[in-house]
């Protein structure tokens, strides 16, 4: 990302990158997003209910709307579900065609 962002704002810096999107981050802009075993992605927050789809072979991650089951099925009995997150992983469109 910081090559691209270099070419509009010669002389740019990690360091700026990374205390703009703290503040982002702090200020309500931007959500953190975690993927098991990946450093932290990032989008703009306040968004539907969602969750993700990351492909294997080019990293791309997508954003998948709402949920399509019930996951309170899922919880032991006597416990309560007060949220969750459902990563799902495998080949996007353009990389299942090359595959």
């Amino acid at each position: 990302m910081l090559p691209a962002a270099q070419s509009y704002v010669p002389g740019l810096g990690i360091a700026t990158v990374y205390r703009n999107v703290k503040a982002l981050v702090q200020d309500g802009w931007l959500e953190s997003v975690a993927l098991p075993g990946e450093p932290p992605r990032y989008e703009v927050a306040g968004k539907r209910h969602h969750h993700h789809f990351r492909c294997r072979t080019c990293d791309r991650v997508f954003e998948i709307d709402g949920c399509s089951t019930n996951l309170t099925q899922l919880t032991p009995r006597g416990f309560r579900l007060e949220g969750h997150e459902v990563v799902l992983y495998g080949l996007c469109t353009v990389c299942a065609k090359m595959a």
